[in-house]
């Protein structure tokens, strides 16, 4: 579970907004988009990608 500083909302990790790139991974609140975390990526090319259209 991580609780957001900004709106203070909980949620657990499946509900996070998450934007994989080939060397980064960033999660952001779902209720605010707050980033909550940048995180390096090792391995493979992201196999998903949730960034929104706009």
């Amino acid at each position: 579970m991580s609780t957001c500083p900004r709106c203070e909302t909980t949620h657990s990790v499946e509900e996070l907004s998450r934007h994989e790139y080939p060397r980064l991974v960033l999660v952001h609140c779902p209720t605010c988009d707050r980033l909550l975390g940048r995180y390096r990526r090792h391995g493979d090319a992201p196999g998903t990608d949730h960034l929104r259209d706009g």
